[in-house]
């Protein structure tokens, strides 16, 4: 059983400070089209024994955040934008800061639908292995959006371990 949502934030925002885990997570979501939460959701649920996703838990998950992620997407291509007008017009680097709490603030709320999930599951095996656990979780997500084999998906698993 994993613990209160109140452990996934924090969690997320070590891992993701770890040399590689962005820019592998960023790889994934701009290439194969993850959400960076659900991969992110998969090591926490790894961290807390789980081995894998038990079947249609990837859909759940997806749909549980799909409220979310409707006003996160434009979002974050509208902060993308404002980081490009900011390289010629100074005034728009601070909407631009702005616009990243704001995105980062949504990226909690989104964590928040998918704790739900991560608490239990019982159709699937528990592994002390977190390493090995993670990868599982990984592989299943990857596969899910079609890329199997994608390598930046071995390089996030390798930052988040090393």
């Amino acid at each position: 059983m994993i613990d209160s949502g109140t452990a996934f934030w924090p969690f997320s925002l070590a891992l993701y400070a770890r040399p590689g885990v962005a820019a592998a997570c960023l790889a994934l979501q701009d290439e194969a089209g993850a959400d960076v939460n659900l991969l992110l959701l998969g090591f926490w649920r790894a961290q807390n024994g789980l081995a894998g996703w038990a079947p249609g838990e990837i859909e759940r998950a997806q749909s549980a955040v799909a409220p979310v992620n409707a006003v996160l997407a434009p979002y974050r291509e509208a902060r993308r934008a404002l980081k490009r007008l900011g390289e010629f017009d100074s005034a728009a680097t601070g909407l631009y800061d702005e616009a990243k709490r704001l995105e980062l603030r949504l990226e909690e709320i989104a964590q928040a639908y998918l704790v739900p999930l991560a608490r239990y599951s019982s159709a699937i095996q528990h592994e002390g292995d977190v390493r090995r656990a993670a990868g599982r979780h990984l592989d299943a997500y990857l596969a899910s959006l079609g890329w199997p084999d994608h390598p930046a998906g071995a390089a996030l698993l390798a930052a988040a371990f090393n």
